[in-house]
């Protein structure tokens, strides 16, 4: 069995945090040249991904986009959300440890690949987790928490609203940042393959973050997470009798390993997104019945190989 880790041996990494949005939202009519460079000198890239995508810059000129700048934070919608952001995420420290934590672990599993600068933002609600030239950003208007009322103005589902909690930033910024280096293995579209590699996201999410409750982690309730594990058989019999492991039919297992409401077909206690929690269990019993490293198994791409060699067989 290949030993991951222990606790003891990983150095803590120094990670970098940037808050973007502190700095857009002090600019005033006063300082507006001054804070502007600071937004392009002191927060590199993103403050273009921020032009391009967020204010969708339209104007070469610095004068008309600084009016652009006004229109968005002095906007009342926008400052009034922001103005949530700003109390609620003063103290980003439980989150810093969090993420340090984190990255701190994926370091040491993959040390060849890079460790991102985080930046934090106000986006208008458009943008959750995003990255960018190896790093990464994090819309905090999109985790006000499941009750906020803007999510009621959206008209959010309260599927959706309840992802957007404090709990689950750590969570979301990793399976954005392994999408980022490790999507190219998923070469298949079958239910199988696209189950295998949320599973072994999640694997390396549970592995970062020993301290993090298991429902944190799979953006579950505790009652949803205890029911994943208390059905693990019947979800698996689930799969099997209905032939959907080598499907390419979508709509046959999307709410399997996406959003939603709840898991298509199965009972109502039932969570969607039951994928990634079969995904992880077999990636476990991969990790214990062989003595692949986690890198070698990241890079795994073969469904029906990583099944065989997982001897996966939940118990009824």
């Amino acid at each position: 069995m290949y030993l991951l880790f222990r606790k003891e041996n990983i150095d803590q990494i120094e990670l970098n945090f940037n808050r973007f949005e502190q700095v857009l939202f002090s600019i005033n009519s006063e300082n507006a040249n001054d804070k502007l460079q600071v937004l392009e000198e002191d927060f590199g890239t993103f403050n273009e991904v921020f032009e391009a995508h967020i204010i969708q810059r339209r104007s070469v000129s610095d004068t008309a986009y600084i009016q652009e700048i006004f229109q968005f934070i002095n906007h009342p919608d926008m400052r009034e959300a922001y103005d949530s952001v700003a109390l609620i995420y003063n103290d980003f420290s439980d989150i810093q440890q969090e993420l340090t934590s984190g990255f701190s672990h994926f370091h040491y599993l993959f040390p060849s690949h890079p460790i991102p600068d985080i930046t934090t933002f106000f986006g208008g609600f458009n943008y959750g987790v995003i990255t960018y030239d190896d790093n990464i950003a994090i819309g905090l208007e999109n985790f006000l928490g499941n009750n906020s009322e803007f999510y009621d103005l959206l008209q959010d589902p309260k599927y959706l609203r309840f992802q957007k909690q404090r709990r689950f930033i750590s969570s979301n910024v990793m399976e954005a940042w392994l999408n980022e280096h490790f999507q190219y293995t998923l070469v298949s579209r079958d239910f199988l393959s696209q189950m295998l590699y949320k599973g072994k996201v999640m694997y390396c999410i549970d592995k970062m973050f020993p301290d993090i409750s298991l429902e944190n982690k799979f953006r579950f309730t505790k009652e949803q997470m205890q029911w994943v594990i208390d059905n693990e058989g019947n979800i698996w019999a689930y799969f099997m009798d209905n032939e959907l492991l080598f499907s390419l039919y979508e709509q046959e297992f999307r709410t399997f390993l996406n959003y939603a409401p709840f898991a298509k077909g199965m009972p109502n206690e039932a969570p969607a997104r039951v994928g990634y929690f079969i995904g992880y269990k077999i990636i476990v019993d991969l990790m214990k019945n062989s003595d692949m490293s986690l890198e070698s198994v990241m890079n795994m791409r073969d469904g029906r190989e990583i099944l065989n060699l997982s001897k996966y067989k939940p118990s009824k």
